[in-house]
């Protein structure tokens, strides 16, 4: 893999990450999973890798964790979407989507692929 595809990539994981939680609790490698099968393989992940960015996302307060016995003796960390990582969701989803339509436009993508764009002057919480 390329080093810009994993710059894109980092860049995003925080996104995905968040809206995985948004769906349910899990634990990180469970997350790496979905990221590579729903992704078909074209967003892969470490588990070290995400663990960073999990901690960070403890640290802002974002999300929180707990363990969870499974089996006789094993835990399990997993993650939960707090109210505030909801809110935050929210806004970096608008932000990316904001992006992406300006590269769109500039690389004149908008054509190929039906982008509509969005309003202008729309506005998020911040």
């Amino acid at each position: 893999m390329s080093q810009n595809t994993e710059n894109f990539k980092r860049g995003c994981t925080e996104l995905v990450a968040l809206y995985l939680l948004s769906k349910e609790d899990m634990y990180g490698y469970q997350m790496t999973t979905i990221m590579d099968e729903t992704s078909e393989g074209r967003f892969t992940m470490l588990e070290g890798s995400l663990y960073l960015i999990l901690y960070r996302l403890v640290e802002a307060g974002y999300i929180t964790t707990y363990t969870k016995l499974v089996g006789k003796k094993r835990t399990r960390r997993y993650y939960h979407l707090e109210e505030a990582g909801r809110e935050y969701l929210k806004k970096i989803t608008h932000e990316y989507d904001e992006v992406n339509l300006g590269i769109a436009l500039l690389l004149d993508r908008n054509k190929e692929t039906n982008v509509i764009p969005l309003k202008k002057n729309t506005t998020v919480n911040e």
